[in-house]
């Protein structure tokens, strides 16, 4: 016997009963049993604002399930598939195989494994000062050798914890009264692998373990993705052409201008001189952060969301026949 189901958030509705009623008319020529599956049982289907409709014919899912043209063929090669020597139950093939159970549950939990990871990045480097404070010399040290390949962590543009000031730029205004970060390390300005290995001190503080922008990308990107998981992942993704616009264009102007300037080419005499300042990298690096982050995890999420769609409705099935 053909088994069709009839997979629905709303098994009372109007497009429910006039498929059912298709199917009835077809009953005398393939003949079939009809199952009605209310998928609201699963969690997925019931944050969808939409009505969900699923009609599958022994194996097959019907593209147009509301064309009775379309479920009088699906009927047809179900009949014919029946027939033949290497047919297997619908019950066998609605079972959720291994690597389908895998898919299902990274495409359920890809976006806290993101935010996870993206929280453990961004708060490691700042767990790295605290423990200083502490004590917890070796701790703290471990953790700023692990992010020194990842960024370059000049201290003049790292934030501070524990000190005087959040931060120590190169230069301060006349009679400002605040300190330059010449001035808490005793190192020249134009020592780099003295400013990358400065931590800090009683003083200053101690710096955190990422630069002041690489902190504001990290933390915006996990800032989009805890609002994306709280909003039921209804954000599309942004345009390609926006994201260039308001990620790289911004951290371009700012990092690469700073870049240029610091490498004095001669070539390039005639541009001024740039040293970015701790606003600038926080704004750019969390424009850069939140809009990257806005153009790809909703991406992600349409990409997972045809094969999540069959798989949760598979899974209802399997949950049917328990």
């Amino acid at each position: 016997m053909v088994e069709v189901f009839l997979l629905s958030t709303d098994p009372t509705s109007e497009k429910v009963d006039k498929i059912k009623t298709w199917l009835s008319s077809l009953q005398e020529v393939y003949p079939h049993q009809i199952n009605l599956v209310d998928l609201r049982q699963q969690t997925y289907f019931k944050k969808r604002t939409e009505e969900t409709l699923i009609l599958r014919i022994d194996e097959k899912q019907v593209t147009y399930p509301e064309n009775p043209e379309s479920i009088k063929l699906a009927l047809s090669e179900a009949h014919k598939n029946a027939n033949s020597p290497d047919y297997r139950p619908a019950a066998v093939k609605d079972r959720l195989e291994a690597r389908e159970r895998f898919s299902l549950w990274f495409s359920r939990h890809y976006l806290a494994l993101i935010n996870i990871i993206l929280a453990l990045y961004v708060g490691l480097p700042m767990l790295a000062p605290v423990m200083m404070k502490l004590g917890q010399l070796e701790p703290a040290k471990t953790i700023y050798g692990l992010y020194r390949p990842l960024c370059h962590q000049l201290a003049y543009r790292s934030f501070f914890l524990f000190g005087e000031q959040a931060y120590y730029p190169l230069e301060v205004p006349a009679d400002s009264g605040r300190l330059t970060y010449s001035q808490v390390s005793g190192s020249a300005d134009e020592d780099m692998q003295a400013a990358s290995a400065f931590i800090g001190n009683d003083v200053a503080g101690y710096k955190i373990a990422l630069c002041q922008r690489d902190v504001a990308i990290y933390a915006s990107l996990l800032l989009f993705g805890v609002i994306f998981a709280l909003t039921g992942r209804k954000f599309k993704p942004l345009s390609w052409w926006l994201w260039i616009l308001l990620a790289i264009g911004p951290l371009g102007l700012d990092g690469i201008w700073q870049l240029v300037s610091f490498m004095q080419l001669s070539f390039l005499s005639w541009l001024p001189v740039h040293e970015s300042t701790p606003f600038l990298r926080v704004l750019t690096g969390s424009a850069f952060g939140w809009f990257t982050s806005w153009f790809g995890i909703p991406t992600i999420e349409e990409s997972f969301s045809e094969e999540r769609l069959r798989l949760e409705a598979k899974a209802a099935l399997e949950r049917q026949r328990r």
